[in-house]
């Protein structure tokens, strides 16, 4: 059994030893030594840093240099630093330095720092053979032509460009200058001319740390300058000092260059007297510590006291008289919440196409409530209004969103969860509507076409925000005032009328749940079915918004919108993007789902 307890006990120390080395072999273990060294490396690595100045790489530099070195021990022998007996001699030196020159014969050349075309200072001159009559022979070939080259002593002077003449190793007129101790003589290959400065400065001595110095002044300002750091630094660096009494209470003293602040210390005993210390630093490396005037410790005893003789009376109770308050009943809640949505697209050399866009979407909603706990009545009323734009590089501004809603609900409590509901939805849109890119022919504005739907039925809230609105007894009206403009057909309504009514059911069902912190989720979904005219073709409307909160102003909202009306036909067309015939003549015509999607930024206000 101890045998089974010891092996048990070796193989829990050997996991913890493994995760031990595998948690710590990521970064390295220092001591003063190698980080110092690692600091050093990093400093002196120039990729490291994105800046040569930083101000940490310089909070670096110090704190390895005090590492190094206390800064006292270097105080210490800086202050005892003289450099008045350092020797200065003055020294001769040699500064070559060499200019290229360009010939213009075998004795003459000039100095031409700007590098002038050639046929600027050469002249090309041809002679040809002359005939019998002292003409030129045209028949004459280029062979017996003689080439010569004139210099143009007009473009030299012109150009400022003196020349030069080499004869016997003597340069003419000299370059030789005794006012800056220069000499001049040509190269070995004769393609430069170097001159030769010889100057003089001055130099310390060997035993000393110094090389090229300007005088016998500049070190004694070094002598000045240290020893103004030094009282400086003396006067202004600090040291911070913790005092702890007995129960661990901290009161931090700064030791500084001088202060006239003052501390106060309570300094106390196990038996929990205490008395006031005063503690400054009334100048450099220097702490005042007063004891607190007039300082009187006084222990309390306990003492026996005589009896003291109580009288007892009962008081006179009564109960107060109280009413009931009345509360003034709040009928009406008010809501209100607005949403300004961006949606940016930038592009430059996309090689697969594509264009700038810069849209928007304003969704504005409100709501007006009015319950009745003793009549058990709520009237709930809302209106949307979504309009957006976008404004493309190559299209311009249009329209790509315009919704107009109003929301009108009537409920009485019957049973429980369960309400009788009268219902009224108006849905229509502010501005006008374009097929694009067709811009010349109007497909809709406001009131053209417009819906009204009013229903009878029950209400039912499983949730506090959930509402379910079933009305078997509905009747929804769409019409197009306006047929001279708009084509009445492209939103369900026969040809030769203005109005399409229909008697059906209505479901709605509305929810909004948050699944986590700062993200919203709505759904609204509304069907309808008409009893007279193909019940189960479903006219579908689908909203989700989807809103996720990053930061106390900005909103990232996600907008799905699907609808699906049976009555509402789209064209046909085939590969090659022409519309299908029917044998009659007309165009082939289905119905499709009309599905629309919004993400952008968003700038929420709720109230």
């Amino acid at each position: 059994m101890m045998t089974r307890l010891l092996f048990t006990l070796l193989s829990l120390m050997a996991v913890c030893n493994l995760f031990a080395q595998t948690d710590t072999a990521d970064y390295q273990k220092f001591d003063p030594f190698s980080a110092g060294e690692y600091i050093h490396q990093l400093n002196e690595d120039a990729s490291f840093w994105r800046n040569e100045d930083d101000s940490l790489r310089s909070d670096l530099i110090r704190l390895l240099n005090q590492a190094n070195e206390p800064y006292d021990s270097i105080s210490k022998r800086l202050s005892v630093l003289d450099l008045s007996g350092v020797e200065i001699v003055n020294q001769d030196l040699l500064l070559r330095d060499s200019t290229e020159i360009r010939w213009l014969n075998d004795s003459t050349f000039i100095i031409d720092s700007v590098g002038w075309n050639s046929d600027l200072i050469l002249k090309r001159e041809l002679d040809s053979l002359m005939n019998e009559g002292g003409r030129t022979d045209s028949s004459l070939f280029i062979p017996d032509t003689i080439v010569t080259f004139v210099i143009d002593t007009l473009a030299l002077e012109s150009l400022d460009l003196p020349m030069y003449r080499y004869s016997s190793g003597q340069i003419t007129p000299s370059l030789d200058s005794r006012e800056i101790r220069r000499s001049a003589a040509l190269s070995e290959d004769s393609g430069n001319v170097v001159y030769t400065d010889s100057i003089s400065i001055s130099v310390a001595r060997e035993n000393s740390p110094f090389y090229k110095v300007d005088g016998k002044a500049q070190l004694d300002s070094l002598q000045l300058a240290v020893e103004a750091l030094l009282k400086y630094n003396e006067l202004k660096d600090s040291t911070r000092m913790i005092f702890t009494d007995m129960y661990g209470r901290e009161t931090p003293l700064w030791i500084t260059s001088g202060s006239h602040e003052i501390y106060r210390f309570w300094v106390k005993n196990f038996k929990d007297d205490s008395i006031t210390l005063w503690m400054g630093n009334p100048s450099a490396n220097e702490v005042s510590i007063l004891l607190e005037d007039a300082i009187d410790v006084v222990r309390l005893s306990p003492v026996q006291l005589a009896p003291l003789p109580l009288t007892l009376k009962e008081p006179e109770r009564k109960l107060a008289e109280m009413e009931m308050i009345e509360s003034d009943p709040i009928f009406w809640e008010y809501g209100f919440s607005s949403a300004l949505i961006f949606n940016q697209t930038y592009l430059s050399h996309w090689a697969k196409g594509g264009g700038n866009s810069l849209s928007t979407m304003l969704d504005v909603n409100g709501n007006a409530t009015y319950h009745n706990k003793n009549t058990r009545t709520a009237w709930i009323n809302s209106a949307r209004l979504k309009y957006g734009n976008v404004i493309a590089e190559k299209n311009g501004l249009r329209k790509n969103n315009d919704i107009f809603e109003i929301s009108s609900k009537l409920n009485k409590n019957k049973w429980s969860k369960v309400d009788l509901s009268a219902s009224f939805y108006m849905l229509n849109q502010i501005a006008r509507g374009y097929n694009y890119p067709n811009d010349s022919v109007i497909v809709s504005r406001f009131l053209n076409p417009a819906s009204l739907t009013v229903g009878l039925g029950i209400d039912y809230k499983p949730f506090k925000h959930t509402s379910i609105n079933l009305a078997p007894l509905s009747y929804k009206n769409t019409f197009v005032l306006d047929t001279a403009q708009i084509d009445q057909t492209n939103h369900g309504i026969a040809a030769d009328k203005r109005v399409k009514q229909e008697l059906g059911t209505q479901l709605v069902v509305m929810n909004k749940f948050s699944p986590m912190d700062d993200l919203s989720i709505s759904n609204k979904v509304r069907l309808f079915s008409n009893y007279l005219n193909k019940p189960q073709n479903i006219d579908v409307d689908w909203e989700l918004l989807l809103d996720k909160k990053i930061s106390w102003f900005f909103t990232v909202r996600l907008n799905l919108h699907l609808i699906y009306d049976d009555d509402v036909r789209f064209t046909v067309f085939d590969e090659d993007n022409q519309a299908v015939i029917l044998p009659d003549g007309s165009e082939k015509k289905v119905a499709r789902a009309q599905f629309k999607e919004f993400i952008g930024l968003s700038l929420l206000f709720k109230l």
